[in-house]
């Protein structure tokens, strides 16, 4: 709605000046009807926290009584023009509560514009510097260490089990839990082409976007953490299982989308888009991975138990890893529990690995 409103007789009210109180009518004026109601007044002075103490419904409705000079129960732009120009109304009653409130009003909307003006939305927030590189780099490792296995165990020719990758150097097995690196150094062996391709492929999908609006190190942090998350919970609670590969530290980035869509819903385009293609693919993945363990009889190398551990983390870690746009109470006392959440898990799987009696306790050797 147009508002339009001439400058009072004998005011110093400018162009700029109406202009501004244009913009703080708008302000009270919630639902853009053209005229401020005695509850808008009550809302705008509790956003605001104007004379709290006070009744603020009696206020309401005295600083309307001021200014509404036609006495329709509701102020117009004109009447609020009027009621900011002049000290007195026509009746010699004061407009100074009213005066002050708006000063407030006015305060209060530029200190939010500027606010808003600093933070960007989502989608600004994508960019190329610092470059997306960490995933590259990474990916680009594992082809390395794999051609290297390859080239030494099979002579270039690589199949289903080829390079013998589960009995490495780099894998992690339970019974080798003393040489620490594997707890991590894992990632970066495969088992096959079919497996590393679909890693590199997944990781760079998943990842990239991630890298190009919270920068190289925050997706480093939850890349790592999620491989090492894997290693830890396989040696609680899939202790004979052999692991290799990124899939652990990938399924910790599909977790860290999780963690940024629950932090940045507001600043979101597409949010419900989002959270239904997550919750989708979420769903059948872990249907997929129940079934494959626990139904569909067949023997299988996958450590499905690495698989949840690395998305958990990227859950829960990833709240407090991952930028937050905007930075709500709520989001700050979820992440503090999913912080709590996973240190709490890493240490007891520290402690386990400590002080559990495995069954065994060899690590065999190429």
């Amino acid at each position: 709605m147009s508002l339009d409103a001439r400058i009072p007789e004998g005011s110093s009210l400018t162009n700029k000046q109406m202009s501004d109180l244009r913009g703080v009518f708008q302000s009270f004026d919630r639902n853009g009807s053209g005229f401020i109601s005695q509850a808008e007044f009550k809302e705008a002075m509790k956003r605001v926290h104007f004379r709290q103490e006070d009744d603020v419904e009696a206020i309401a409705m005295d600083m309307i009584s001021r200014i509404d000079s036609d006495n329709d129960g509701h102020v117009s732009f004109q009447e609020f023009v009027n009621g900011v120009a002049y000290r007195t109304n026509a009746e010699g009653r004061s407009t100074a509560r009213f005066r002050s409130l708006v000063n407030v009003m006015h305060s209060y909307g530029f200190a939010e514009a500027k606010k808003k003006a600093g933070k960007p939305t989502y989608l600004q927030s994508y960019g190329c510097w610092p470059p997306p590189v960490f995933l590259l780099i990474i990916t680009i490792a594992e082809v390395i260490v794999y051609a290297v296995f390859s080239a030494r165990e099979c002579g270039g020719e690589a199949n289903l089990e080829c390079p013998i990758s589960f009995s490495s150097e780099l894998a992690f097995r339970t019974g080798c839990r003393e040489e620490v690196w594997r707890f991590i150094s894992y990632v970066f062996v495969h088992a096959s082409v079919t497996h590393i391709v679909f890693n590199c492929i997944l990781q760079l999908i998943v990842g990239v976007p991630l890298e190009m609006v919270h920068g190289p190190h925050r997706v480093l942090g939850v890349y790592l953490l999620g491989g090492i998350a894997g290693s830890l919970a396989s040696s609680v609670f899939d202790v004979y299982a052999n692991l290799v590969g990124a899939s652990a530290a990938v399924y910790a980035l599909a977790g860290a989308h999780v963690a940024d869509t629950f932090l940045n819903w507001a600043e979101m385009p597409f949010r419900w888009l989002r959270a239904g293609v997550l919750f989708v693919l979420i769903a059948a993945d872990l249907s997929t991975s129940i079934y494959n363990r626990y139904y569909s009889g067949t023997m299988t190398n996958v450590s499905y138990t690495g698989h949840m551990a690395g998305f958990l983390m990227g859950c829960t870690l990833g709240t407090s890893i991952l930028k937050n746009l905007e930075g709500n109470k709520y989001e700050k006392i979820v992440s503090y529990i999913g912080v709590a959440l996973a240190v709490g898990g890493v240490i007891f799987a520290i402690f386990f690995n400590i002080f559990y009696d495995y069954p065994f306790n060899s690590c065999p050797k190429l």
